[in-house]
């Protein structure tokens, strides 16, 4: 029976995520492969998560989320998702692309000074009640190899983060997240850096890299350049 492979690719704010996530979708695509394109925190494939992203990062919320219950926050939008887009999805696509995933999940929430264990706890939670919707597509028993492998996209915390505010706001009251500010994001990379080892990483420098020269890394890394 076929499983699609799932591929997640990660990063802090501003460091071209999203981009080379579209890129690669359009890239298998042009080669004749069915590709499901989803992501972390809410997608649109399930309409209430995005409900609850703008309950967890929209900053008109942030002074009454306690720690922990942005972080619950996180993990029910990720069950509905794997639940409902990514175990259905694993029978109908060749490929699953996705922008963000428990990496950010843990770099991140420990950020926010939520314990690791705390967060792996949850996270492990959310995968194992996933993983018996279908008995055709249990996922494996450790929670970091949910995904077949991991993109780490890496670059310049401080000139992302700017870039990512000079874009589009998605709120009125802007980003909970963005407004945390550098030294943030600086330890967010820093647990980014550390907890990416627990998963099938490859990890890309992004700086100084044209968007074509960093999608030519990605290929590159998963060995799709000749599919």
């Amino acid at each position: 029976m076929k499983r699609a492979r799932y591929i997640c690719l990660e990063g802090t704010e501003g460091v071209g995520k999203t981009t080379q996530t579209q890129n690669l979708y359009d890239y298998i695509r042009s080669k004749g492969y069915s590709v499901l394109l989803t992501k972390e925190p809410g997608t649109p494939h399930a309409p209430l998560t995005m409900t609850l992203r703008g309950l967890m990062l929209d900053a008109q919320y942030d002074t009454q989320l306690t720690r922990p219950s942005r972080e619950f926050l996180s993990q029910a939008i990720r069950s509905i998702h794997l639940e409902h887009v990514i175990v259905p999805g694993l029978s109908k696509y060749d490929f699953i692309i996705q922008d963000r995933g428990i990496l950010s999940g843990y770099a991140y929430g420990e950020a926010c000074g939520n314990e690791h264990v705390f967060l792996k706890q949850i996270a492990a939670s959310v995968v194992d009640a996933a993983s018996t919707v279908d008995p055709n597509y249990t996922f494996n028993p450790v929670t970091e190899r949910l995904y077949d492998q991991v993109v780490y996209l890496r670059g310049d915390s401080k000139k992302g983060l700017a870039r990512a505010a000079s874009s589009k706001q998605e709120f009125a009251a802007g980003d909970a997240i963005e407004a945390k500010g550098n030294s943030f994001m600086l330890q967010v990379q820093k647990n980014m850096d550390a907890h990416s080892r627990l998963f099938n990483t490859c990890t890309i420098e992004v700086d100084n890299k044209t968007i074509d020269e960093v999608h030519q890394d990605i290929l590159q890394a998963l060995e799709l350049k000749d599919i």
